[in-house]
């Protein structure tokens, strides 16, 4: 059926024990005009000092198991750089955090998503991903609990389509945020994963109180999570393994957008410069309290815009006696172009009960996750046009909204740097090819 198969890995990243590394990484990719049909990744470790074979994903003795090493999060984006960039970036194995502080400049002024294919409503280029996210997406779902074979997969017509001559005339690459916590032995994993500031032992002043911030990077900012005494503190190196189904581009692929929507995003506009800055209401947002209170608290979230911005995280506080100990909270964005959603991923965190996608008329996706036994979270359910009784595509039309709600399990102790983004996958009716990102 002129299906092909590509497994690549990506360069590696050594932690010790309770170390922290979040680095961008120039990434292999399939030559020529292809069309991704499914996408599969898996973190993965060397033996002995050997890099692990790039066989196909996923799982066997190379695979790291959830309590070595906890995937805060990676996501696949594309940059436009001069070549002279770009060569650096491969010959020194890419941008570690703290050399250019937030990225702005390479996040920012490099991103090309947002033109071509990964067109979402967030000014941060690391959103416009094109898969991910978190440490849910890691090795076959069916392996963790869940149903799928794949972590990605899109029916007929339907593909992520990518140029490879047009890319390399364009100076566009592919690259991986990698965002990796080595959690053998610690001794607080939640406070470790959540990031939450006195455990990894950054200060970011008295509101901010865990998150991103505090978790960045041990090089940037000495943040690290504590290790039970007497562990072995040898170095360890993680790749990410990652298998690509495809077909070559033909005239009857039908290309999908890839829109991740964010819920604590407040921004005025959709972060789009073709749509020409398509008006943002987020009426639900503003219709929700318990959300409102989450941002203007500032105990989580980036900060990085002086107005309304994507927070990429919230703050879930901890149960209040009497309460439901359910933490809701929903969003709504207007679409600035009309659309057939074809499949969805949502991406939460441990303590997720589950997250939605709605028009104003139904809900059409629920994705629930499947907890391991050590508490971690596995999986994450998607949904998929011909699968759990989603028959046909959903038509959302420009100016419609797009609703997102997620729910968490409230506890004694808060929810630290959660997220809840409804990353949707959707074929444009009025579909521009783009120009370039913004260097040219």
């Amino acid at each position: 059926n002129g299906l092909k198969e590509q497994t690549f890995l990506s360069l590696p990243m050594r932690l010790k024990p309770g170390e922290i590394k979040n680095d961008y990484m120039p990434i292999p990719w399939p030559k020529g005009h292809i069309a991704v049909k499914a996408f599969t990744a898996d973190l993965v470790k060397d033996i002995d000092g050997s890099p692990p074979p790039p066989t196909p994903c996923c799982g066997g003795p190379t695979a790291a198991a959830h309590n070595e090493a906890y995937l805060h999060h990676w996501t696949l984006n594309k940059w436009q750089l001069p070549g002279f960039l770009f060569k650096s970036m491969v010959k020194s194995g890419g941008i570690p955090f703290e050399e250019d502080g937030y990225l702005e400049k390479e996040v920012i002024a490099a991103d090309a998503g947002m033109n071509t294919g990964a067109n979402g409503p967030c000014p941060d280029g690391l959103l416009h991903t094109y898969f991910g996210v978190g440490n849910e997406v890691r090795g076959r779902p069916y392996a963790n609990g869940g149903t799928e074979l794949e972590a990605y997969e899109f029916p007929d017509p339907y593909a992520v389509v990518f140029d490879g001559d047009k890319m390399k005339k364009d100076g566009e690459f592919m690259i991986l945020n990698n965002h990796i916590i080595d959690i053998r032995n610690v001794t607080d994993r939640r406070g470790c994963t959540e990031c939450d500031c006195k455990v990894t032992g950054v200060k970011k002043g008295s509101t901010y109180l865990g998150g991103l911030a505090c978790c960045h990077s041990t090089s940037a900012d000495g943040g690290k999570c504590p290790v039970a005494a007497g562990t072995d503190m040898t170095e360890q190196a993680y790749y990410i393994k990652y298998t690509l189904k495809w077909r070559e581009f033909s005239d009857d692929v039908k290309p999908l957008e890839v829109m991740t929507l964010e819920m604590s995003d407040d921004n005025t506009q959709w972060s789009d410069v073709p749509t020409g800055g398509f008006k943002e209401s987020h009426e639900a947002l503003k219709s929700d309290p318990v959300l409102e209170k989450s941002l203007h608290g500032r105990h989580s979230g980036v900060n990085w815009m002086k107005h309304g911005s994507c927070h990429i995280e919230y703050f879930v506080p901890k149960c209040s006696e009497g309460s439901a100990c359910v933490h809701s909270v929903h969003n709504s964005w207007e679409l600035p172009f009309p659309v057939d959603v074809v499949f969805v991923r949502h991406h939460f965190h441990v303590g997720g009960l589950n997250q939605t996608l709605s028009t104003k008329d139904a809900t059409f996706c629920q994705s629930l996750p499947k907890y391991g036994a050590e508490g971690f979270l596995n999986d994450i359910s998607t949904c998929a046009v011909a699968k759990k009784g989603w028959k046909t595509p959903v038509r959302v039309e420009q100016g419609e909204q797009l609703i997102s709600r997620a729910m968490y399990q409230q506890d004694d102790r808060p929810h630290y740097g959660v997220m809840g983004f409804s990353v949707v996958y959707a074929h444009r009716l009025t579909w521009d090819h783009g120009a370039g990102g913004f260097l040219v």
